[in-house]
């Protein structure tokens, strides 16, 4: 019998407790599942499901159980920490009443296999249960081939649980630790210790909002999509400590603010909301702070990762302009003559007859294209000692293109005089009046001019990272031996042409069709020696090539749904843990304003108006710091070949509206369940 005494002791301590253990374990349960789901749908088997592409969606759905794991060590030792801060009175009378250092460890260890044993079985079949639809999910997404098999990946289960186990291990022994380190006078007192009045730091306000305003004005000033990738990670730990600083020094500064106006504290709807929340803006506000930045997270996430998947066709369309896509180098200018074009065109007219099919043209355009450093006074540099030092910002790709093959192109007749060419940018390349280009310490200058003219080059800016600026030149064979005589045939100068087109009719599919052409184009191009020596080629087939495209944003969505239902999960815990420990520490001060007068409704109204003021403050935070990323992570955007700002505006503000309706949700019952605290105090 006495061998039961500890289990039963902790099965009661778990009941009892059970408005602060059982959302616990729900989050446990919900972690643990999510991680086996992630690993089942990273392991070979799932990839054997899945289409061109399931390789990126293993690798993504694995990156994803990784960032749960971080999360779940994090998450569950802050929660626990809450956990054994509420119990501390309970542990400390049982030090009062005998029992000594090691018997409450026995008690805490119990606690831990009961709550833990339960987490781990539970989540391990909610898992298991879940991970075929999941599965079903991510095939019918990516398009693969479905496959109504039950299986169970042991080996998932395995890392799940040890994973797992080592997690609960390090909480049970940090739990006995602080129990053990703490008198039973402490214990008793942790609870209903109070904080000092903290003052209000004006330092530490005012220096959030400079990193703040730092790190926002780095967000919108962003014009390289290059840039934004590389400042991302320092602005959000700068909106970090910023959201920290503000909601700690700010919310005390707040309340200090409400309270010298007399007016709006000395009413009963406020008195006791305000005087209470002034004792303990400290730990108040680093919970709104981590609501606010979870919160910044979950739309940031959910968004993006929306307007990949609803954007994957555009990308395809913009990255793919046609059905198959030709290019070919050449290492000389002399080399990408018309008639060595004409050449390998007929040797596609030639598979074309050849199989019976018939084919559109898409683009035909010849070009040169260099690599350089772009300079403050309109200057492209392309010297070679330049580009190995300059900065990523600053790189752009020239491409220069032939007033005759624009002509035909646009069906237009635009004559420019000596020295003017058309120019077009790309998004993060600055527009030009006049534009210099030097290798060499030679250099030639035109005046810019693009009014009323048709940009043609546009879709081969979403195939690159670096800003792209295309020049169109009446003197264009000039302009390739001047800089293939200045450059000394330096790496970066690439005599290009691009030939795509769209497969209208044929027996075969544009996969098959694009197969063959190859092998026939290799054979021209052997053919002809001058070709086969100095001259490379590669092709794209657009639905081929869409697979990866599909299966990179179908998995980043489903991994963006999943991470976004654990973060939320968790901000959900830290406002309930939040009202229930706010609302036993405000019992007492609510049933001594019952005693005086105070009714059931005025208590109701000070409630809300607590709440409000507090609660919604982290949602606000959320939207201003999702406003302001908004312009860089549209260039992060770019990077992956989308450029549809109005559907990322779009998704943004669907997710934000959606977002907010949850939170009010949420607000509302939870601030029920802190009412039902302070108004049963006895």
């Amino acid at each position: 019998m006495k061998t039961l005494f500890y289990p039963k002791l902790a099965w009661d301590g778990i009941r009892k407790n059970r408005r602060l253990v059982f959302p616990y374990m729900l989050t446990c349960i919900c972690m643990i599942s999510m991680f086996y789901i992630l690993l089942f749908l990273g392991s070979p088997s799932t990839g054997e499901l899945l289409p061109r592409g399931g390789t990126t969606a293993m690798q993504v759905m694995i990156l994803g159980s990784f960032v749960i794991a971080v999360f779940s060590v994090i998450f569950l030792y802050y929660t626990n920490s809450f956990l054994i801060r509420r119990r501390a009175g309970e542990f400390g009378l049982y030090n009062v009443l005998g029992m000594g250092k090691r018997n409450l460890a026995k008690i805490i260890t119990f606690e831990t296999l009961i709550t833990s044993g339960i987490s781990i079985v539970v989540g391990i079949f909610v898992g298991i249960v879940i991970s075929k639809l999941a599965e079903l999910g991510l095939v019918k997404m990516l398009g693969g081939q479905i496959s109504y098999n039950i299986r169970i990946e042991w080996k998932s289960v395995y890392i799940t649980v040890l994973f797992y186990l080592v997690i609960f291990a390090v909480i049970w022994f940090s739990s006995i630790i602080r129990v053990g380190v703490s008198s039973a006078v402490s214990l008793l007192k942790s609870e209903k210790a109070g904080e000092k009045a903290p003052k209000a730091n004006w330092l530490l306000g005012l220096g959030g909002a400079i990193i703040l305003a730092i790190a926002y004005y780095k967000a919108v000033s962003i014009v390289s999509p290059l840039d934004a990738i590389m400042v991302f990670f320092v602005a959000v730990i700068m909106v970090i400590i910023a959201t920290y600083l503000l909601m700690i020094a700010g919310s005390v500064l707040l309340c200090r603010i409400l309270q010298k106006n007399k007016k709006y504290y000395y009413n009963p709807k406020h008195f006791v909301s305000v005087s209470s929340l002034v004792y303990r803006m400290k730990r108040n506000g680093a919970g709104l702070a981590s609501i606010a930045i979870i919160a910044t997270m979950v739309l940031v996430m959910i968004s993006t990762a929306s307007c990949m998947w609803f954007g994957s066709q555009d990308m395809i369309d913009d990255r793919y302009p046609a059905d198959i896509n030709f290019v070919f180098r050449f290492e000389k200018s002399e080399l990408m003559t018309e008639e060595n074009m004409a050449y390998l065109r007929q040797a596609f007219e030639d598979y074309r007859a050849e199989n019976d099919s018939t084919t559109t043209t898409v683009i035909d355009l010849p070009y040169m294209e260099m690599s350089g450093s772009e300079e403050d006074n309109n200057t492209i540099n392309f010297d070679k000692s330049d580009i190995d030092a300059f900065n990523v910002s600053s790189m752009r790709e020239v491409c220069f293109i032939p007033l005759q093959t624009y002509n035909e192109v646009t069906n237009q007749n635009i004559a420019l005089d000596d020295g003017e060419a058309l120019v077009f940018s790309s998004k993060g390349a600055k527009e030009y009046d006049t534009i210099n280009l030097t290798v060499d310490g030679k250099s030639r200058t035109y005046k810019c001019v693009n009014s009323g003219t048709e940009e043609i080059f546009s879709d081969y800016y979403l195939g690159n990272i670096i800003p792209m600026i295309s020049v169109v030149v009446s003197d264009y064979s000039d302009t390739m031996k001047f800089f293939e005589a200045s450059a000394n045939d330096r790496w970066y100068n690439m005599f290009t042409w691009k030939y795509s087109f769209d497969l209208n009719d044929s027996s075969m599919t544009a996969a098959e069709y694009a197969k063959g052409l190859k092998e026939a184009v290799s054979n021209a191009v052997e053919e002809k020696s001058e070709l086969s020596e100095n001259c490379w080629y590669y092709y794209e087939e657009r639905e081929f090539e869409a697979l990866e495209y599909v299966a990179l944003n179908g998995s980043v969505f489903f991994i963006g749904i999943v991470l976004s239902i654990v973060f939320i999960l968790a901000a959900v815990l830290i406002i309930y843990y939040k009202q229930i420990s706010e609302g036993y520490e405000d019992a007492g001060r609510f049933e001594v304003m019952k005693k005086v007068g105070m009714s059931k409704k005025e208590i109701k109204r000070s409630i809300n108006s607590q709440l409000l003021v507090v609660f919604f403050i982290p949602l606000v935070f959320a939207g201003l710091h999702l406003a302001f990323a908004f312009p860089m992570i549209s260039k992060i955007l770019n990077l992956f070949g989308l450029f549809n700002t109005g559907l990322f505006m779009m998704t943004t503000v669907i997710c934000f509206i959606a977002f907010a309706i949850f939170y009010a949700v949420v607000y509302k019952v939870t601030s029920n369940v802190y009412y039902n605290i302070v108004t049963d105090a006895k």
